[in-house]
């Protein structure tokens, strides 16, 4: 397996907030980690092969919608972004814009994820 420790920011509604992020990823089974000082885990995403996303909420995070093509291929677009020099998905998903886009440069990991009234911008370091 392969760790990645980063920052995200997410702006919904003209409001915005950070959140420190720790990637799990394995072949099988990887996990996505959303967390904030002080508060703890906000957000656990499992990313199962063959299955769909997994969100085990906390009291501090929402539910929301994710479409099936999302959920059937979000493991395959995390390790495209995570393992390649750049990696871009820009479609309409169910009537929904959906854009995923990561380069990586140095180590350093930019990504940005677009998604409804929702954007998700940050970085990630393969931690050694």
């Amino acid at each position: 397996s392969i760790n990645y420790l980063g920052k995200l920011l997410i702006y919904k509604d003209n409001d915005s907030a950070t959140f420190n992020i720790d990637i799990n990823l394995s072949k099988n089974e990887s996990i996505i980690q959303i967390k904030k000082p002080f508060y703890g885990n906000v957000l656990k995403i499992k990313v199962d092969q063959e299955k769909n996303l997994i969100f085990l909420p906390t009291e501090y995070s929402e539910s929301f919608y994710v479409p099936d093509e999302i959920n059937r291929n979000f493991k395959y677009w995390l390790k495209q972004c995570l393992l390649s020099r750049s990696f871009n998905i820009d479609k309409t998903i169910e009537n929904i814009d959906f854009y995923f886009t990561c380069k990586t440069l140095n180590n350093k990991t930019d990504y940005l994820i677009k998604y409804q009234d929702i954007s998700i911008n940050g970085f990630l370091y393969k931690k050694r």
